[in-house]
């Protein structure tokens, strides 16, 4: 199934503009649908407005966040002007929490891409976790780097390998754009026979039915996994990176960190994530 339906969240951060660049690189690549999802639940100001403050206030509070989405919404379509067909550019404004609404809207794309994230402080109602969705939509989501603005896609695509589920359902996820790409590379981090791997076939044959040339390389760890997979990527100048999302639970990253907070946090590079 080809990609034609596309998703970007959008908030009118440098992340999020990082993010509709790619996302239109993506539209026009695909000839897909663009839609642009602005989210906006309660701001920090609007939860701690006091009691005694007048009536006229508290509409004033609310009309600034109702003009700022509108703001947005003229910022995503001028942004976009002349990059896309008028016909297949989309936006969606709702008033929900922001990381919720992406998540929920994402189960209805073939892909969700956003930005990494960014503390937008004078307007933290309109904050987005890519971690939160990540592990919440259900759908696989593409994580553009902050800064962002390649003239054009980079298409050499490595994808992370450890053999567990969440590889496998990002390899598969992935596999509509990775058919697309020039040049692909699996890399597994550690010795090969430290990697779950089938006697009967291997990736580079699945990946051959597919059209796809592809090479399967073992690295040696230095620092940790998302150092090495992020250092490879940049040695090979690579375009993207996939890789399972969350294989430990999403709390215990939380706590003590782990792969995939790691490379969100740090990537330099497009990040294709799944759960």
């Amino acid at each position: 199934m080809a990609i034609k339906n596309l998703l970007v969240a959008y908030n009118g951060g440098s992340a999020s503009d990082s993010a509709l660049h790619l996302a239109l690189q993506m539209a026009h690549k695909y000839d897909a649908h663009l839609t642009g999802i602005v989210a906006h639940g309660a701001s920090s100001v609007t939860k701690n407005i006091p009691n005694w403050l007048s009536a006229s206030m508290r509409s004033s509070i609310g009309e600034i966040t109702e003009r700022r989405t509108v703001e947005l919404a003229e910022k995503f379509h001028a942004f976009s002007e002349g990059k896309i067909e008028e016909e297949k550019l989309h936006w969606i404004d709702v008033k929900a929490d922001p990381d919720k609404a992406v998540a929920f809207y994402s189960r209805l794309f073939d892909l969700t891409i956003l930005g990494q994230y960014e503390n937008l402080i004078a307007a933290d109602e309109l904050l987005l976790h890519p971690d939160r969705i990540a592990y919440e939509s259900g759908r696989p989501i593409l994580i553009a780097p902050k800064k962002y603005g390649s003239a054009e896609i980079n298409e050499n695509a490595v994808v992370a390998w450890d053999g567990r589920r969440t590889a496998s359902r990002a390899f598969f996820d992935a596999m509509q754009v990775l058919e697309t790409k020039s040049r692909v590379s699996i890399v597994s981090v550690g010795e090969p026979g430290s990697i779950p791997m089938s006697s009967e076939i291997d990736l580079p044959t699945i990946f051959a039915r597919h059209g796809l040339e592809a090479e399967h390389t073992f690295l040696p760890a230095f620092g940790t996994i998302a150092d090495t997979l992020l250092a490879h990527c940049a040695e090979v100048g690579a375009g993207l990176l996939v890789m399972g999302a969350y294989q430990h639970s999403k709390l215990s990253e939380d706590l003590f960190g782990g792969v995939t907070s790691s490379v969100i946090q740090t990537t330099s590079v497009p990040l294709f994530l799944s759960h």
